[in-house]
């Protein structure tokens, strides 16, 4: 006979709104900062804004379509966020990555809920604070893609896992929750999201005793009802085009399983993950050490979930930039545990003193480095031909003057003997420095100003009150490009009335506005008239 379920040691107090405001500030104030000038990136935010400005503009939520083709090659929760944003507000950019911020924001709370089970509160709320500041994080924050809701959606499943612990009486309501998330999320991502479910088998299995999440009927029941958004409309696509949304929609992933995209070898997360989240993932692996010496539960969940993830990304065939954002919160959780053991060590006078001293002397070091670099790149030397090189700059020393904080407490400190008195101002150094480099590659639009050029053109006179007035066209020649180039997806989104793609100009009505490649443009009929152009492409009128 089982023995009956029993709470967990861990205990509901005062809700810490403190907490909650200061996060929501803090990770608030960054996804609000924007440079005034915005423009999409290709793939894939480009792609998603455009499919979903096609859905309100048509009314069909159905048709996964590319100019007028089905394409149904993934899920449709993302067009579905996105053009639910359009409908609340409007045709944009910012409209458009409104479901990632929001996603954003509340990871980095959930984030924070979820390591106040596992840890402790303060170190919670550090864990949190540096998922803000994790550069790769952020960045997806503001795009128009699904890993900032699909991370949102896995991280609300992990946290009604442990209120069910916290709970027993209401597990089913609880667990209900987590299949729902679970199935929600399986409309963003499909098959992927079984990763994340891989990910937590070591903490389903090895804690079952103690929590018996597997024989708890609302997981199930509550799946099945987050299916039904993914199972319906799938139910629709075939009854209208057949085997073929089936065929394309998981044959991606068998594609993807199988071959290596973007020349990526096995060892691409090794550098890829700490150069986009430097320098988390660095205290992380240290984190991993003390994580499994320490008498904090729940291991197999803040230990086994990032650990079997990043195993099982590893193994897969495609690789990306994007996929490990799954897993950040646990890396911004297992840095918070170093950064909270390194403090106790700043606070505890001389035992291991040679730890924060070395610490901090190698980031004052590279504070200064990166000061130094900033102030040269400012006067555009000539080994830095680059137009942006102040921009850059900029956010290089910004980044360094944030990391020359914990040198300058360290040493106030050491000029007056009382080491541990500022351990709160140390530590928040090591956040300040990422913080300003954030915001400023958003103030500047090096981060949610991607295709400039293109989007200036479209937006400005002489193409501007051309393109306004009637629907334009593409000319495709199969041959030359694809419609799916990530030219022609930003010309696609910022043209304000797209039409009809064609293979020969002589199916396009006389009069009517056409974009097509400038090497075919002596195969339009004679008369064609050119009415300017961006990078590769032609405008013209046909005759």
């Amino acid at each position: 006979m089982m023995a009956p379920l029993r709470p967990s040691p861990y205990r509901d107090r005062t809700i810490p709104w403190s907490a909650y405001l200061s996060l929501t500030l803090w990770v608030g104030f960054l996804l609000l900062i924007r440079s005034p000038q915005q423009s999409l990136m290709a793939h894939d935010e480009g792609w998603y804004a455009q499919q979903a400005r096609w859905i309100v503009q048509t009314g069909d939520w159905v048709t996964q379509s590319w100019w007028g083709e089905p394409i149904h090659d993934r899920m449709m929760g993302i067009q579905w966020l996105i053009a639910s944003s359009y409908q609340l507000f409007g045709i944009s950019e910012g409209t458009a990555r409104l479901p990632s911020a929001i996603a954003c924001w509340g990871t980095v709370l959930l984030t924070f809920e979820i390591g106040r089970r596992c840890l402790t509160a303060p170190m919670a709320w550090w864990g949190a604070a540096i998922l803000a500041v994790t550069p790769i994080w952020m960045q997806a924050g503001r795009l128009a893609i699904q890993e900032a809701s699909l991370t949102a959606l896995e991280l609300l499943a992990i946290w009604a896992l442990l209120r069910a612990e916290d709970r027993p009486v209401h597990r089913r309501r609880w667990g209900l929750l987590v299949g729902i998330a679970f199935g929600l999320a399986f409309m963003l991502k499909s098959v992927m999201i079984f990763v994340a479910l891989a990910a937590l088998l070591p903490y389903l299995l090895l804690d079952h005793p103690r929590h018996r999440h597997l024989l708890n009927p609302g997981l199930y029941i509550g799946f099945l009802i987050g299916l039904m958004p993914a199972l319906g409309w799938l139910g629709l696509s075939v009854q209208r085009f057949g085997t073929m949304p089936l065929e394309r929609t998981f044959g991606l992933i068998v594609s993807l399983s199988q071959e290596s995209y973007h020349e990526a070898g096995p060892w691409y997360y090794l550098w890829n993950i700490p150069v986009n989240s430097f320098p988390w993932p660095l205290l992380a692996l240290a984190g991993l050490w003390l994580g499994w010496q320490s008498p904090y539960p729940r291991k197999a969940l803040w230990l086994g979930y990032p650990v079997v993830f990043f195993i099982l990304l590893t193994l897969f065939s495609t690789r990306t930039w994007y996929y490990p954002l799954q897993f950040a919160p646990f890396v911004a959780l297992l840095a918070a545990l170093t950064l909270t053991h390194l403090g106790q060590v700043y606070q505890s006078g001389r035992r291991r003193r040679w730890l924060v001293t070395g610490t901090t002397a190698l980031m004052g070091l590279l504070a200064l480095g990166m000061i130094g670099f900033g102030v040269v790149a400012w006067g555009h030397p000539p080994w830095l031909p680059q137009a942006e090189a102040r921009r850059y700059a900029l956010v290089v020393a910004a980044a360094g003057v944030g990391w020359l904080m914990p040198a300058v407490v360290y040493w106030g400190d050491r000029q007056k003997l009382a080491f541990g008195r500022r351990t709160a101002l140390w530590k928040g150094g090591w956040l300040m420095g990422p913080w300003g480099a954030i915001a400023l590659l958003y103030a500047t639009g090096l981060w949610g100003n991607y295709n400039p050029e293109i989007k200036t053109a479209l937006t400005t006179p002489p193409l501007a009150p051309i393109l306004t007035t009637e629907p334009v066209n593409v000319v495709h020649n199969p041959n030359a490009f694809n419609l799916a180039s990530q030219d022609m997806v930003i010309l696609t989104f910022y043209s304000p009335q797209p039409g009809v793609a064609v293979t020969d100009g002589a199916e396009l009505k006389a009069g009517s506005l056409a974009w097509i490649w400038a090497d075919d443009l002596a195969q339009m009929p004679p008369g064609t008239e050119a009415l300017g152009g961006v990078k590769t492409w032609r405008l013209v009128r046909v005759p």
